[in-house]
C-alpha cells in the first residue's frame, strides 16, 4: 500500500510539471497540485484494470517488475493520455473558475466591512438628498416646471454641506470648472464652508505624541487643549514653543481619510455610471474630472504638500518689510502628514472683522487692500505659485492695521507665459484696447478650428464697453462674462487658468471688505507698470533669447542638409511620406498569429479525425489478445490532436484573462 501511495505522489509530480510547461493558463498551484494528485494516485489502478481488460500477462506483485513489452507500451499510453485529460480538467476549471477566483472571494470577504459602510454611507447621502429636495431638479412631477438655475445650485450647495468634507470639497472643485458648469453653481459653490464640533484633544493626543516621539508638555511651554477653530477637515490649537514663539497647531481630524475614501469611491462610481449612461458627461469628462478631484483630495489631506507650499509662498512672496499682509512661517520638523505648526497670525478673520474694521481708518483699509492685492497679483503673475482660495476667512485682520493669511491647502500653478498672457490681458481691458485683448486671449485659451477672429475682436470690444467707466458687479463680474464667452465660443480653458481666475475673482470679495469702493482694474492700471516689469525684466528677456537661440541653432544648421535630402527623394522617386496611424509590424504580427493558429487547428483537427478512422480500422498485428498496433497508435494519434487543441485553446484563455 504505501508504495502504491509513493508512486501516486511520484506520478503526480511528473504529470504536474509536464502540464504546467505545455500550457501555462489555468495551472495555478493550488488547483494543478489537487488535480495532478488525484490523477497521479489513480494511474496505478486504471493501469491495473486495462492489463486486465486486454489480458497482459504481468509477473510478480510489483507491476513495474517483470512486466512485458506490451504492458510497458500500454503503460505510457495511459500515462500519457491521463496528462492530457488533466489538460483538459484543468481547462475546463478554468472556464467555469478563472484563476484568482479564490482569491478574489477572499478579498471580497475581506472587503465587506468596506462595502458595508460604503453601502451605509450611500443611504445616508440619499437620504440628504432627498432632504433637501434635490429629486426635484432632476424629475420634475410636473412636465411645464421651470427649474431657477439659481435656486437648483443654492439647494444643491446646501446639501452638499450637509453631505460632509469630501462633497464640500467636491463642491470647492466643481467651482474651479467655469468652463463646464453654470455661472449659477460656480458662484453657489465657491462658498461651501463646513464647521462641525471639535474632537476632545484627548482623542488626538496619542497620535501626535506617537509622531512627535515625546509628550506635547515637553515639546511646547504651553498648548491650549481647546481649539481656536474647528473645520471638517482639520482643528486648530495655539501653543507656544520653548524659546516664546506663539505658534498653531492644525490637527487633521481622525478616521477622516475613511470617510473620504468611502465618499471617493461612491463619487467614482457615480461618474463611471453617469459617463456610461449620458452623452453630456462623456462629452465632458466626466469620469476623468471626478479622477482629477480625488486624486487633489488625497494631496489635500496629506500636509506636507501644504507645509511646502506655505515655503513655496513665503519665498514668493520677498523681502517686502513695509508689506501690511503676512505669510506665517512653518516648522517642517514638527510638521507631519497629519499636523501642521505654524506661525501664529493674530486677529481675526475679515468675514467676522467687522467690529476691527470699524476700529482702523479708511486709509488703513486702503493700505491693507493694496498690499493684498499686490501680494496676490505678483504670486500669480509673476512667482507663478499663489494662494488659490483667498475667501474671507483665510485673511486675518488684527487691530493695528497688519494683516495675514492661512489655510494653504489650495495652492495653484501657472507657467511664465500664461501669467504674462493674463498680466497683457488685465491691462487691455483698463485701457480698453480689443485687439490687444485678443490677442491675449488666443494666448491664454486654445481656440477652436475655424474661428473668425474679426468676430471675436468685436465680441470682446462689446464687453468692453459694457464695464467701461465702471465695474456693475465688480471685476469679478467681468471675469464672469468673459469666462463664459470664451466657452461658449469653444475656446479650451485650463485649470490653471480657470483658478487664476477664480483666484482673482475671489480676492476681490475679501477686497471689498476693507474697501467697498475697491476696482480690481483701477488697481491694475495703478501698478499695470511695475508688474509688467516684474513679468518681463529685460535680464530674464536675454536669457530667454539665448535660451531660444541655443536650442534652435542645431536645427537651423541641419536644415539645409535635410532640404537637399527631400529633394533628392523627390527627383529620385523615394519619397514616402508614411502612414498616419498604421502600424505595419503589429499588423504582420497579428496576421501571422492568426495563421499560425489556423494551421495549427487544421492539424489538431487531421490527427483527431485520423486516430479515430485508425482505432475504427481493426487491423494490423496483435499487440495484446485484445488490442491490434493500428488501434494502439491510433489512440497515439488522438492523443497528439487532444495535445495540440489544448495548446490552441489556451491564448485564447489567456486573452480572457487579461480583459
Amino acid at each position: 500500500m504505501l508504495w502504491s501511495i509513493l508512486l501516486g505522489l511520484l506520478n503526480a509530480l511528473i504529470m504536474g510539471v509536464l502540464v504546467r510547461r505545455t500550457i501555462t493558463v489555468g495551472t495555478g498551484a493550488l488547483r494543478n497540485t489537487i488535480v495532478s494528485v488525484v490523477v497521479g494516485m489513480s494511474l496505478w489502478p486504471i493501469t491495473l484494470a486495462a492489463y486486465q481488460m486486454l489480458r497482459i500477462p504481468r509477473g510478480g506483485d510489483i507491476p513495474w517488475i517483470e512486466t512485458s513489452f506490451p504492458a510497458v507500451m500500454v503503460f505510457l499510453l495511459i500515462f500519457a493520455w491521463l496528462i492530457v485529460i488533466q489538460m483538459f480538467v484543468l481547462l475546463a476549471i478554468e472556464i467555469v473558475l478563472p484563476s484568482g477566483t479564490f482569491s478574489h472571494v477572499v478579498r471580497s470577504v475581506s472587503r465587506l466591512p468596506v462595502w458595508y459602510r460604503r453601502v451605509t454611507r450611500l443611504g445616508q447621502i440619499q437620504r440628504i438628498l432627498l432632504q433637501f429636495g434635490l429629486s426635484r431638479y432632476f424629475r420634475p412631477r410636473i412636465p411645464t416646471l421651470r427649474v431657477s438655475m439659481r435656486e437648483a445650485a443654492r439647494t444643491t450647495a446646501e446639501a452638499f454641506a450637509a453631505a460632509g468634507v469630501t462633497f464640500v470639497k467636491l463642491g470647492q472643485f466643481v467651482a474651479t470648472r467655469a468652463d463646464i458648469v453654470p455661472v449659477e453653481f460656480v458662484d453657489e459653490f465657491s462658498k461651501l464652508q463646513s464647521d462641525v464640533p471639535p474632537v476632545p484633544f484627548e482623542d488626538l493626543r496619542g497620535e501626535l505624541e506617537e509622531f512627535w516621539g515625546a509628550p506635547v508638555e515637553e515639546l511646547f511651554a504651553e498648548f491650549d487643549t481647546t481649539p481656536l477653530a474647528a473645520a471638517s477637515v482639520a482643528q486648530v490649537h495655539r501653543a507656544v514653543l520653548p524659546n516664546g514663539a506663539e505658534v498653531v497647531v492644525k490637527v487633521q481630524r481622525p478616521r477622516l481619510r475613511r470617510q473620504v475614501r468611502a465618499d471617493s469611491d461612491i463619487i467614482m462610481t457615480l461618474a463611471e455610471r453617469l459617463e456610461n449612461a449620458a452623452g453630456w458627461a462623456r462629452s465632458i469628462g466626466v469620469r476623468a474630472i471626478a479622477g482629477n478631484f480625488v486624486e487633489s483630495l488625497r494631496e489635500e489631506l496629506d500636509y506636507r504638500g501644504e507645509l511646502r507650499q506655505t515655503i513655496a509662498l513665503r519665498e514668493a512672496a520677498g523681502p517686502h518689510s513695509d508689506c501690511a499682509v503676512r505669510i506665517p512661517e512653518v516648522y517642517p520638523e514638527l510638521s507631519g502628514e497629519r499636523v501642521i505648526v505654524m506661525e501664529r497670525i493674530r486677529g481675526v478673520p475679515l468675514a467676522q472683522a467687522t467690529g476691527t474694521l470699524d476700529g482702523l481708518s479708511l486709509l488703513a483699509r486702503q493700505d491693507i487692500a493694496r498690499d493684498l492685492f499686490l501680494l496676490v497679483a505678483r504670486q500669480v503673475l509673476v512667482k507663478g505659485i499663489f494662494h488659490a482660495d483667498l475667501h474671507a476667512g483665510n485673511v486675518i485682520i488684527d487691530a493695528s492695521g497688519r494683516a495675514g493669511l492661512i489655510d494653504f491647502g489650495n495652492v495653484g500653478r501657472i507657467d511664465k507665459r500664461d501669467r504674462r498672457a493674463i498680466a497683457l490681458l488685465l491691462v487691455a481691458f483698463e485701457q480698453q484696447n480689443s485687439n490687444a485683448a485678443m490677442n491675449a486671449v488666443l494666448d491664454i485659451f486654445s481656440p477652436p478650428s475655424g474661428l473668425d477672429l474679426r468676430a471675436l475682436q468685436r465680441d470682446i470690444g462689446q464687453i468692453m464697453l459694457h464695464y467701461d467707466g465702471g465695474m456693475p458687479g465688480g471685476s469679478s463680474a467681468l471675469f464672469t462674462e468673459l469666462l463664459g464667452f470664451v466657452v461658449d465660443k469653444g475656446f479650451e480653458l485650463p485649470s490653471a487658468v480657470a483658478s487664476a481666475f477664480r483666484a482673482i475673482s475671489t480676492l476681490e470679495g475679501s477686497l471689498r471688505k476693507l474697501d467697498p469702493e475697491v476696482d480690481l482694474l483701477v488697481m491694475v492700471r495703478d501698478h499695470s507698470d511695475a508688474l509688467l516689469h516684474e513679468t518681463r525684466s529685460i535680464g530674464e528677456t536675454a536669457e530667454n533669447l539665448g535660451l531660444y537661440i541655443s536650442t534652435t541653432a542645431p536645427m537651423l544648421a541641419s536644415l539645409p542638409s535635410e532640404v537637399s535630402r527631400v529633394v533628392q527623394h523627390l527627383q529620385d522617386g523615394t519619397l514616402d511620406i508614411g502612414t498616419s496611424g498604421l502600424n505595419i509590424d503589429l499588423i504582420k504580427t497579428l496576421v501571422q498569429r492568426t495563421v499560425d493558429q489556423l494551421i495549427q487547428v487544421i492539424i489538431a483537427f487531421a490527427l483527431i479525425l485520423g486516430g479515430v478512422f485508425l482505432m475504427a480500422a481493426d487491423l494490423g498485428p496483435a499487440l495484446t489478445p485484445e488490442l491490434n498496433i493500428f488501434t494502439y497508435f491510433g489512440a497515439w494519434v488522438l492523443l497528439g490532436g487532444f495535445v495540440l487543441a489544448a495548446v490552441v485553446l489556451a491564448p485564447s484563455l489567456r486573452e480572457r484573462q487579461s480583459r
